[in-house]
């Protein structure tokens, strides 16, 4: 492990001077070797200097300018590859690796002169205790050591030297080298971790979609650089069947005007618009629509009494608070099972048969417009059984690089939602087990079937008694992104302390 900002050695004399005309060696000795410079290279077809967190060299013939910075820290971007663009096209500030050199001046021969190296390391937030082996920083490899050495050639440089940071972002490190003999130190630095993703937006053309400018923050505040990237649009004509319905129909309060439905029955169709860019290998596809929601298949039966044509409302029982039923239906048909009968007499009841209207009084409720040649209700009641298809609504969903994110106008749901998607492609929150050494187990994860699928948070959440439950615990309002609801007015739009260092650890290579 580097060390922790202890002060350099002060510089001892190496009989460096400039004799007098005249004199000899035996009265004014040569120069000893002095090392003039420690740069940060980046390796290109020619070798070139990499100005900022290190000077540049009148020795080499082109110039790299580091630009992004963290306070003055320099950022390191651990994720990417440095050659996403080609190797002509090297990022030295992309990959775990900064590639430096040292040159030492004196006269004399000058190769075979050794160079000593070592690293500082300002430790990021809540970096914990024991990091070792992958995660860690080290000259030549991640994990390697924490000094290293080199030798010079005839023109008195040193060969390259990689020095690997750490992978806990947030780190920062500095990087300084001396002759192995002694003498003066220079330092180059300070290199700071970071990892850098992307996301495209892809949207139906007539719904505007805003930046998720909180759920950039959040990550932001975990040093992790969100970039929007190309946006897709589709229209009513090129999506598939089942996209669009009238708000009404999907939604308690709902208008006319159609909005965009993406769930298991269409999502597959969405993901096609995925735009594959070589250099922004890290990319989430947030396809945004007005309402997820997923076939889930056919509920109990229902039987009901008709005594007008069409028939009073019939509520349909879906077992569930987020379920409803829609007109076509999302996937097949509306109808797993129709009947009627009065006596002797019986039919069979079909999607025609079946009314979803304006103003009904849940989305779980639908009337029955009996067929032609069925009796008259109205003489005598008609009994109907019936199984209905239905399906299931949510905020969001993750697939890998591909999420469905449910926007309708509410900020705070949107960008809350769009975080808490890309926290469980990049593998949050992990379950005992899963998470990486050194950290603890999470001390909050939970993973029940109440309230969505998958791992999450329950940090200042509140318990809730459920007589249902038959294993694990049931949680309400809490506070952080990564909890299984979305909490406009509870989420506090940042990932809780105990999740931070999670993220933080994570290297954000790939979403999965």
């Amino acid at each position: 492990m580097c060390g922790s900002g202890e002060k350099p050695p002060k510089p001892s004399a190496n009989g460096a001077g400039t004799c007098p005309p005249g004199a000899t060696t035996q009265t004014c000795p040569l120069k000893k070797p002095h090392l003039v410079e420690l740069i940060e290279v980046v390796a290109r077809s020619p070798l070139g200097t990499v100005v900022g967190a290190g000077a540049a060299s009148a020795r080499l013939a082109t110039k790299t300018t580091r630009k992004d910075k963290s306070g003055a820290a320099f950022k390191q971007y651990v994720n990417l590859g440095k050659d996403i663009d080609g190797a002509d096209q090297r990022h030295p500030e992309y990959g775990r690796a900064v590639e430096l050199r040292a040159r030492v001046e004196g006269e004399g021969a000058l190769a075979g002169i050794g160079v000593d190296f070592r690293c500082v390391l300002h430790a990021g937030p809540q970096r914990p205790a024991g990091l070792a082996g992958t995660p860690q920083e080290g000259f030549g490899s991640a994990g390697g050591g924490s000094t290293a050495s080199a030798t010079t050639d005839a023109e008195g440089w040193t060969g390259t030297v990689s020095f690997h940071l750490s992978q806990y972002a947030g780190d920062q490190f500095e990087v300084y080298a001396r002759l192995a003999e002694g003498g003066a130190e220079k330092r180059i630095g300070t290199f700071e971790v970071w990892r850098r993703f992307w996301y495209q937006v892809t949207r139906a053309n007539t719904h505007a979609v805003p930046a998720p400018d909180k759920s950039i923050a959040a990550y932001q505040a975990l040093a992790a650089e969100m970039l929007a990237a190309d946006e897709a649009t589709f229209t009513k004509a090129s999506a598939p069947a089942s996209t669009f319905y009238p708000g009404w129909m999907v939604r308690a309060g709902g208008g006319d005007a159609e909005e965009s439905v993406i769930g298991g029955h269409n999502r597959s169709e969405f993901y096609k618009l995925y735009k594959d860019e070589p250099g922004k290998p890290v990319k989430g596809h947030l396809i945004v629509c007005q309402h997820q929601w997923d076939p889930i298949g056919s509920s109990d039966l229902v039987t009901a009494q008709v005594a007008s044509n069409p028939s009073a409302e019939i509520v349909v029982d879906l077992k569930a608070w987020n379920a409803g039923l829609v007109k076509p239906a999302l996937s097949g048909s509306l109808v797993a099972l129709g009947r009627w009968q009065q006596g002797t007499q019986s039919g069979t009841l079909g999607d025609d048969d079946i009314q979803i209207v304006k103003g009904r009084s849940g989305l779980n409720c639908i009337k029955v417009k009996l067929p032609a040649g069925a009796p008259d209700p109205t003489q005598a009641p008609v009994t109907v059984k019936l199984k209905l298809n239905y399906g299931k609504y949510y905020a969001g969903e993750s697939n890998g690089h591909h999420m469905l994110i449910v926007y309708r106008g509410e900020a705070a749901n949107f960008t809350q939602v769009v975080a808490h998607e890309f926290g469980h492609g990049f593998g949050q929150t992990p379950r005992p087990g899963s998470e990486i050494a050194p950290l603890p187990p999470h001390a909050h994860q939970y993973d029940n079937a109440h309230g969505g699928q998958g791992s999450h948070c329950s940090t200042e959440a509140t318990e809730v008694a459920d007589a249902t439950m038959t294993s694990g615990k049931r949680w309400t309002n809490g506070s952080c992104i990564m909890f299984h609801q979305v909490n406009p007015g509870g989420c506090k739009q940042r990932f809780c302390a105990t999740c931070e260092p999670h993220l933080r650890l994570q290297d954000m290579a790939a979403l999965t």
